[in-house]
């Protein structure tokens, strides 16, 4: 099979025709009705021939209760409008960026595709620039994991703390025994018994005690550390899944979403400085952003001088108590040229949290940087 350059692809050369959309004015449940049927985790809404929105899974859960009769309008969240002809990689930065998996492509701004992250994926087998990468070099470690008994409001939960949109079920011995996702979830939330009244999505409200094992999947789909990329986005498309989970020894030791293969694509980007995803913040204060960007920014600089920073993603996780404090918690995670670090901290005050994380990630690059120097002077000196 022919290798491409991804700089050079399209975004009309890999979208694809959007099988259903919604229009301005249907009710959720007739834009529900079609996600269930066709198993879609994102749908543009269109006015007319114009997009103007995109309804998914996350768009019912941020809201606290919705009637079924409501105006797909009333749910829908802004998505990017990407042209026939920008590059690929300019298109997932959009994407990534506007935190949306799926993106409606427009000429004179009438809507002519969609590009989804699996119409991107499908392609990633002939770059040849990272179809080789082992999922050891990209994948996340020490991911968060659900019990079968435990319930499907904590995965839910879960799913929204850590932005997934579907987790790994594990025994008490922690191997891998089936796997949850927010279809799932929302299956039951869609469930006539599941709302009071029974033409409601309950969205944030008391939930019926559900049992993950009772609407987990099995046999789950798993790939190993030594596994390459290119297995994986196979595995991806050919399975329909957005997440596969990674086994050692029937083991749980880490996961890879589809986000995980955008960073990948990012990493190849043409352009000047790192890529930063700030996630789960929500609306907050555009100081408080430039804020985070600036101390970020400062830190990229001091590791530019070591190792090339790629991408950079933190995930913010606030938790209220104490009136109205907040005590955060961060994950962050930066690819250099060189390989994947991970970091975390906790702290009441946010810019703190965010300076103790990054200090971690340099100090990890340091030594890192130190390591490799040790054993090139016992490599001369031998």
């Amino acid at each position: 099979m022919k290798g491409i350059e991804i700089n050079q692809l399209l975004v009309k050369d890999v979208m694809s025709q959007a099988a259903v959309v919604a229009k301005k004015g249907e009710t959720l449940s007739e834009v529900i009705s079609m996600m269930k049927r066709d198993h879609l985790r994102e749908v543009p809404v269109l006015d007319g021939d114009r997009p103007i929105g995109l309804v998914s899974y996350t768009s019912f859960l941020m809201r606290r209760s919705v009637p079924l009769s409501a105006k797909v309008e009333q749910v829908m969240r802004p998505a990017p409008r990407l042209e026939e002809d920008m590059p690929v990689p300019a298109a997932v930065e959009e994407m990534m960026s506007s935190g949306v998996r799926g993106a409606p492509v427009v000429r004179n701004q009438k809507m002519v595709g969609f590009v989804s992250r699996t119409d991107i994926i499908r392609v990633l087998p002939r770059v040849d620039t990272i179809r080789s990468k082992k999922v050891s070099e990209f994948m996340s470690s020490n991911p968060q994991a659900v019990s079968e008994k435990e319930s499907v409001v904590k995965a839910q939960m879960m799913m929204k703390g850590l932005m997934e949109k579907s987790l790994p079920v594990v025994d008490n011995g922690g191997r891998l025994v089936g796997a949850v996702s927010m279809s799932d979830v929302l299956d039951v939330l869609w469930s006539p018994k599941a709302t009071k009244p029974a033409n409601e999505i309950i969205g944030n409200r008391e939930r019926p005690e559900i049992s993950v094992g009772s609407v987990m999947s099995r046999p789950p789909i798993s790939v190993s550390a030594g596994d390459s990329l290119e297995r994986v986005a196979d595995v991806m498309v050919t399975k329909g899944v957005a997440t596969v989970f990674v086994v050692e020894d029937s083991k749980l030791v880490g996961v890879v979403s589809q986000a995980d293969l955008m960073e990948q694509v990012l990493s190849l980007k043409e352009k000047k400085g790192v890529y930063v995803q700030i996630t789960g913040l929500g609306e907050e204060d555009p100081d408080v952003y430039d804020i985070m960007y600036d101390l970020i920014g400062k830190s990229m600089k001091r590791i530019d001088k070591i190792q090339f920073p790629q991408v950079f993603t933190v995930h913010v996780q606030a938790y209220h108590s104490e009136g109205m404090r907040s005590k955060y918690s961060l994950h962050g995670r930066l690819t250099t040229d060189h390989k994947m670090y991970y970091a975390g901290a906790t702290d009441w005050d946010l810019y703190k949290t965010l300076d103790e994380l990054l200090s971690q990630l340099e100090k990890n690059i340091r030594k890192e940087h130190e390591r490799v120097l040790d054993m090139r002077k016992k490599k001369q000196g031998s």
